[in-house]
C-alpha cells in the first residue's frame, strides 16, 4: 500500500492519471456535440439532380401577434416527375402535427396555408392572425432519398405601446402639449396609429387648430409625438396612443392655470416635510434614550 500512496506522488503517474480523467469527462460532452449536430439542417447536396434547400442565411422568424407570419421554404431541384412520390410537408415540431403536404392542408386551423405559387420553388407555410401558442419549431421536409428537412424558429413578440414620462402631466395654460409614444414593431408590419382624447380621436384639422403629429418609423420600432399648441383647460384629459393591433397606452393631462399650479406644487411638497418631521422627531428620541 505504502508503494502504491509513493508511486502516486511521481510526477508522470500524477500526468498520465490527470490526462486519463480529462479524456474520461471529454467523452460524454462529444457525444452531445454529436447529437446537436444531427440536430441541424439536412440542406441536401447541391450541383445534383436531387432536391436541396436554398441557402436562408437565417432561419429564425419574428411575428407580432396579430400579424401575419410567413416561413420560408425553397426546395431546389423538385422535379414535377417526382410529384407523385416526393412530397413537400411542414411539420410543427411540438406535437409533431403534420400541417401541410404539397398544397394541401392537413389541420382544422384555417391560418395555416402553403404559399406556392405554380411553377416556383417557394413553399413557404404562411400563419395568418399569429398568437403566442404558435411560437415554437417547424419544419418543412422534402420526401427524398435520402429525406431533407428544415426546422424554422418562429419567435411571437407583441406590440405594446408606451408613451414617455410619467403618467400624470401637469402643464401651464398657453403651453403646448408635447406627448411621444412609442411602439415596438418590424418594418413589414407598421400599421397605423390614432391619438384620442377620452374616447374621441383628434382630429388634426378641427377649428381648435394647433393640432399636429410627427411619426418616424425605423424598423423595430414606431413614434409619434402628438403637439396641441396653446392648451387650455378644455385639453384637460386622458390622451391614448392607440396603434393597429398593438396593445395602447395612455397618460393623463393636467392643464393649469398659475395659482393652481403653485397649489399642485405645494401640496406635492407636504408629504415631503411630513417626512423631514418625522425623521427630526425619531433623532430626539434616539437622544433622549441615551
Amino acid at each position: 500500500m505504502r508503494g502504491v500512496t509513493a508511486g502516486l506522488h511521481h510526477p508522470l503517474l500524477l500526468l498520465l492519471l490527470l490526462l486519463f480523467l480529462i479524456l474520461l469527462v471529454s467523452l460524454p460532452a462529444q457525444g452531445r456535440e454529436e447529437v446537436i449536430t444531427s440536430a441541424k439542417i439536412t440542406w441536401g447536396r447541391e450541383n445534383t439532380n436531387k432536391p436541396h434547400f436554398a441557402d436562408l442565411g437565417d432561419t429564425n422568424v419574428t411575428a407580432m401577434v396579430g400579424q401575419r407570419a410567413r416561413l420560408p421554404c425553397t426546395v431546389l431541384n423538385l422535379d414535377k416527375r417526382d410529384a407523385a412520390t416526393v412530397k413537400v410537408s411542414w411539420i410543427r415540431q411540438r406535437d409533431l402535427h403534420i400541417l401541410t403536404v404539397d398544397i394541401f392542408t392537413y389541420t382544422s386551423d384555417e391560418r395555416f396555408k402553403v404559399f406556392h405559387p405554380e411553377d416556383s420553388n417557394e413553399w413557404h407555410l404562411d400563419i395568418s392572425s399569429v398568437t403566442f401558442r404558435d411560437a415554437g419549431v417547424y419544419e418543412c421536409q422534402v420526401s427524398s432519398s435520402p429525406k431533407i428537412h428544415l426546422p424554422i424558429h418562429l419567435h411571437v413578440q407583441v406590440q405594446q405601446a408606451r408613451v414617455q414620462g410619467p403618467s400624470e402631466v401637469f402643464l401651464q395654460e398657453g403651453s403646448t402639449i408635447k406627448l411621444t409614444c412609442i411602439v415596438n414593431t418590424r418594418e413589414e408590419d407598421q400599421g397605423s396609429l390614432a391619438w384620442y382624447r377620452g374616447n374621441t380621436e383628434l382630429d388634426y384639422d378641427s377649428p381648435r387648430g394647433g393640432v399636429s403629429v410627427e411619426i418616424e418609423k425605423t424598423p423595430t420600432r414606431t413614434t409619434s409625438k402628438l403637439f396641441l399648441t396653446r392648451a387650455a383647460k378644455a385639453d384637460s384629459g386622458n390622451y391614448t396612443c392607440a396603434p393597429h393591433d398593438a396593445q395602447p397606452a395612455t397618460v393623463h393631462v393636467h392643464v393649469v392655470r398659475g395659482e393652481e399650479s403653485a397649489a399642485v406644487q405645494t401640496a406635492s411638497s407636504v408629504p415631503a416635510r411630513c417626512d423631514e418631521q418625522l425623521l427630526c422627531w425619531c433623532v430626539l428620541l434616539l437622544l433622549a434614550h441615551r
